[in-house]
């Protein structure tokens, strides 16, 4: 039966007919739904280019399937265009005093500790960077570092680059018990695993839809907790945060927003139109997600990296990626990852390289087959074969 359903899973997928593709880290590819829907839009941007309203409701569909997936409320939930937007709001909303620490670590996506240590630069606040130790961040390193001064703890939910994930749960504890708040990068996770923000107690989340998510580019959702929403002013202004405006006399017209309040929900976070192709696109993404069931879809992804796993283990490679961890990413080392990543991607096999890391990523989706992972396999010994000859 479940080879059945991933038969049919695949049927959706058009890149799957010429490609072994094990890159969903990087970005999945475009189920047909997604594709359909964007020409849907541009079709009616043609027959009725002003059609708002019918814009709106598809905003509004999507706002709440978001929120379903992960366990919030539409109204916590706002669009960006990229997962750094969410965190820049979160770090430009907070009212930093000198001294004010963040706790990260060295997995986390590069954002972070651009973002943080560019706010060391303007506001005095102390960046503690807590480090791997064979691609793992012990929990307890982070509860040394979080003090009383700590404001905010900033991870990845899971790592862009080996795939280690975190335990929400306890970090938010360990967070709110100092009196701090806990801001978590989802993109590598939210529409691969299981994720709840009112279980895990998560105030601040953004995520990507172009990777798990099956989505368009251009596009991210940013979660904030309801009780945040009036404490985290919006740091960009524009007319569509506003639930009405009106505009005064003058030769300006400029928006008068003392008579037309900021949306009491996540909408006040954004400022101009929204990407309203690439949502058109996400929506049938998260139905086929809803359809083929996110706890189905967990359990494949995390057995297909089971098997991956053991596959490279008993090719002898050493892997970044911790042993027991459960994610949809397993990251090995190589001696030369450039040329092998091409060699593969002749065999037309997605993975990601990373140039001067020794490292390669490899992150199958439900869509994908232990046959799949047996051809990568293989091709890697081919490849190391004709090396040593």
């Amino acid at each position: 039966m479940d080879d059945e359903k991933v038969a049919e899973a695949r049927t959706h997928f058009p890149t799957l007919a010429d490609w072994t593709y094990l890159n969903t880290a990087f970005a999945a590819p475009p189920p047909i739904e997604v594709i359909e829907a964007d020409h849907a839009f541009l079709e009616q941007r043609v027959q009725a280019p002003d059609a708002l309203g019918s814009w709106m409701s598809v905003v509004d569909e999507t706002r709440a399937s978001i929120a379903h997936l992960i366990g919030a409320r539409p109204s916590e939930i706002g669009f960006t265009t990229a997962a750094a937007e969410g965190e820049n709001i979160v770090a430009n909303g907070l009212d930093w005093s000198a001294g004010d620490n963040v706790v990260l670590d060295d997995l986390a996506y590069p954002t972070a500790p651009i973002l943080w240590q560019q706010k060391q630069q303007t506001h005095g606040i102390e960046v503690c960077l807590v480090a791997n130790v064979d691609g793992r961040v012990d929990f307890n390193e982070i509860a040394r570092a979080v003090d009383g001064r700590t404001r905010l703890i900033s991870i990845s939910h899971i790592s862009y680059l080996n795939g280690f994930r975190h335990d929400l749960r306890a970090l938010a504890d360990l967070a709110h018990a100092h009196g701090a708040i806990l801001y978590v990068d989802a993109t590598q996770s939210v529409g691969a695993l299981h994720l709840n923000v009112r279980d895990d107690d998560v105030d601040f989340l953004t995520c990507g839809v172009y990777k798990w998510l099956l989505g368009p580019v251009g596009l991210a959702f940013f979660y904030i907790k309801q009780e945040w929403q009036d404490q985290i002013p919006p740091s960009e202004f524009g007319w569509w945060q506003f639930r009405s405006y009106a505009f005064s006399e003058d030769e300006t017209r400029r928006v008068d927003a003392a008579h037309s309040p900021l949306w009491q929900t996540a909408r006040r976070y954004e400022p101009g139109s929204l990407n309203f192709q690439a949502i058109f696109g996400l929506r049938p993404a998260l139905q086929l997600i809803k359809d083929l069931d996110p706890a189905w879809i967990e359990e494949r992804v995390l057995s297909l990296n089971v098997h991956l796993r053991e596959q490279l283990e008993a090719l002898g490679l050493t892997l970044f990626t911790p042993a027991g961890n459960r994610s949809g990413i397993s990251t090995f080392f190589t001696d030369d990852e450039t040329n092998l990543t091409e060699y593969l991607r002749k065999q037309r096999i997605a993975v990601t390289g990373r140039a001067g890391s020794r490292q390669i990523r490899v992150s199958p989706h439900f869509y994908n087959t232990t046959e799949e992972i047996d051809l990568l396999c293989d091709a890697i010994a081919g490849w190391r074969s004709k090396r040593r000859r």
